[in-house]
């Protein structure tokens, strides 16, 4: 798959639950585009920006994501995301944990170092930060006999 001459990182944010952080570097520009809700509307914010900045899927030459600690779900689905696109793309996935930067430029350095060391194909792993809270669901059958 030929790329295109611009060259873009995308980065997924989606470690705090309930809120999405999308980005697209490229060269000297940074677009964001951050939204509350869960970590289901990822592909459609993705979605949203490329298409905003006019930018193709095959300009995309790598995707960092934010691997954790967080929310066991929003930092799963958010590496899941990158990790498949990442794979139909063809285009390296760099997984950075939230504890190794503090701001943009460190994030766009990190980002930069990251992309140069990795590989098509390899695959982020999340980091949770803990033990998942895994608790038993309630029991919502209807009540077996009484009267009626």
């Amino acid at each position: 798959m030929k790329r295109g001459k611009k060259k873009f990182i995308l980065f997924i944010n989606t470690v705090v639950f309930g809120e999405i952080l999308v980005g697209l570097f490229g060269g000297e520009s940074v677009m964001q585009k951050k939204i509350k809700g869960n970590s289901d509307k990822l592909l459609v914010l993705i979605d949203k920006i490329l298409e905003k900045n006019k930018i193709k899927p095959e300009d995309i030459n790598g995707i960092a994501v934010v691997s954790g600690p967080g929310s066991f779900t929003a930092v799963r689905q958010g590496v899941l995301a990158a990790n498949a696109l990442g794979f139909f793309l063809r285009i390296p996935v760099a997984g950075i944990r939230l504890d190794e930067f503090k701001g943009d430029n460190e994030l766009i350095a990190i980002i930069e170092g990251r992309m140069k060391k990795t590989r098509v194909g390899e695959t982020v792993l999340p980091f949770y930060g803990g033990e998942p809270n895994i608790t038993k669901p309630r029991d919502t059958s209807p009540p077996v006999g009484g009267s009626g």
